[in-house]
């Protein structure tokens, strides 16, 4: 029962965060906005699924990332240099407990920003002609707030490996800046070499395509994707590419659980 006590509290001091107020109020007036914005001008019925299409581009996989490495980063390296996690831990909690129960409380807090966003732009389309699909809306509720776990999982794991703030600040910045404007910038040299060699050398296992979708899964937010874009027309896992979805939905467990268990093992190591 100790990591459901880390979580609890955990969740109560995130969700009074300023920085999580604040990205809310900025998740929630964009996916309104985008939600008028997708609405006919001509006053046609429209789906609730298109509402999720144009939301789930880049506001989704740019914006839940950000909150989630906000929120998450000096989670356990904040409290480290501020003294207060010698006291955490001499109470009744393992090291585990300690990272384990700081993921699902700021998964839990996450929750909140990304149900509040979904649900006000459909509580405010429900006055027009919308074709609300109830289970399509729920379901990527619940995917978007896995691709908010993911991400929380690697800031937590992140700051149980860092000794400072900085790092730690520094790491997260980094992380985001890697996996969201610059992930196409990294296939970009691997692009160039291709094309003046000619093609994958024979000592490679993989064909160029192969390697291209490799790097794409790698990236948790193209993974995330991948599997959100099979949800949404209903295809996932019964149609288009099946096995790329499966690879895609390892991906996302992957780093939901390596780098917390990788912080772990650092944390174990070290020094208060």
């Amino acid at each position: 029962m100790s990591w459901q006590a880390v979580a609890r509290k955990d969740f109560e001091d995130a969700v009074r965060s300023w920085w999580l107020l604040g990205l809310t109020a900025l998740f929630v007036l964009l996916t309104s906005g985008v939600a008028y914005v997708v609405r006919p001008s001509g006053g046609g019925t429209f789906s609730s699924n298109a509402i999720l299409g144009a939301i789930s581009g880049t506001l989704v996989t740019t914006l839940i990332p950000l909150i989630a490495l906000v929120m998450a980063y000096s989670a356990i390296v904040g409290e480290r240099e501020s003294g207060s996690l010698k006291l955490l831990l001499s109470l009744p909690h393992s090291r585990a407990d300690v990272v384990f129960g700081k993921v699902l409380g700021r998964s839990a807090a996450i929750a909140a920003p990304i149900v509040i966003g979904f649900v006000l732009p459909a509580l405010l389309l429900a006055v027009g002609p919308l074709q609300f699909d109830a289970g399509s809306y729920v379901g990527y509720i619940l995917l978007t707030a896995f691709l908010g776990t993911v991400f929380v999982g690697i800031a937590v794991g992140f700051s149980a490996a860092m000794r400072s703030q900085q790092l730690a600040t520094a790491g997260a910045m980094g992380l985001y800046l890697l996996f969201i404007p610059l992930w196409g910038a990294v296939q970009f040299p691997l692009q160039i070499y291709l094309q003046l060699s000619g093609g994958v050398p024979g000592w490679v296992p993989l064909t160029g395509q192969e390697i291209f979708r490799m790097i794409r899964l790698l990236n948790p937010t193209g993974s995330f994707k991948i599997v959100s874009g099979a949800f949404l027309n209903d295809q996932l896992f019964t149609g288009g590419d099946v096995s790329l979805q499966v690879a895609a939905l390892a991906m996302l467990f992957g780093w939901l659980l390596i780098p917390p268990l990788l912080g772990l093992w650092a944390f174990d190591r070290a020094d208060l």
